[in-house]
């Protein structure tokens, strides 16, 4: 049984990270293409147009990339 508050909770903003590519800026916010479509949130870190970012909550930040490539 959950209490009613957090489920309303989870209704409004619910724990979901979205991946995405910057297209734009609109004064301190990034808009963000998704696959859900586009996205607006804000960011701390320095980014940059085509950047990949993990959008978590309202606030993007760069998404990890890959350290080792390995032959096929």
């Amino acid at each position: 049984m959950t209490f009613p508050l957090q489920e309303l909770t989870r209704l409004i903003a619910p724990d979901l990270t979205l991946v995405g590519a910057v297209v734009g800026f609109n004064g301190t916010l990034v808009r963000v293409a998704t696959e859900r479509g586009a996205v607006t949130a804000r960011s701390l870190d320095a980014l940059a147009v085509g950047d990949r970012v993990l959008v978590r909550h309202g606030m993007a930040t760069r998404a990890p990339v890959a350290q080792h490539i390995y032959p096929v």
